[in-house]
């Protein structure tokens, strides 16, 4: 997986909190990919901010269900997390996660990046902050604008419309 897409996601997991973005962004990135199964860390990836997602707009059902499913990839198909920035420790907060969602209200998860990727996280989206300070800023932030926090709901659709309006037609041409 390509450095600037994992960069461009943590961005938005962790500074933006925007979790609809980060799965708009892996998406792109698997779907890129000249072969891929719904078991590539992409997916799990993916799975993993629709959690948040969920979580974060109190569904619980939603949220226990997409992190099971990205644990269930990660089960039947380990990967190197090293490699996409992430800590060895990432499964067991997500159990943990799990464990604790109908009970604990909705905080935003710390995620165990790699020193490497917070150092790369830091250069490419607040250098100006002095590295320890970013590290506090990162455990702190909380992101609750509505926009944000309802995107799928909020979001301009005009060019989703648009694009499978002229799917539609081709497909109607072609037959």
């Amino acid at each position: 997986m390509k450095i600037s897409n994992l960069l461009e996601f943590y961005n938005e997991l962790i500074i933006k909190q925007d979790y609809f973005e980060c799965h708009e962004i892996m998406e792109e990135a698997w779907k890129s990919k000249p072969a891929r199964t719904k078991e590539d860390q992409e997916v799990f990836l993916i799975l993993m901010a629709v959690g948040e997602y969920h979580y974060r707009r109190q569904n619980t059902a939603g949220a226990k269900k997409s992190y099971r499913k990205a644990l269930k990839i990660y089960d039947e198909n380990p990967f190197s997390l090293e490699k996409a920035g992430m800590d060895s420790s990432l499964i067991d907060v997500m159990g943990e996660r799990i464990k604790n969602m109908s009970s604990v209200k909705f905080k935003p998860l710390h995620f165990p990046l790699t020193d490497e990727m917070l150092h790369s996280l830091h250069e490419a989206y607040l250098p100006h902050l002095p590295y320890d300070d970013f590290l506090i800023w990162c455990r702190n932030q909380k992101v609750s604008d509505e926009f944000t926090v309802n995107k799928h709901l909020l979001r301009d659709r005009e060019h989703v419309v648009m694009e499978r309006e002229a799917a539609l037609k081709k497909r109607k041409h072609q037959n």
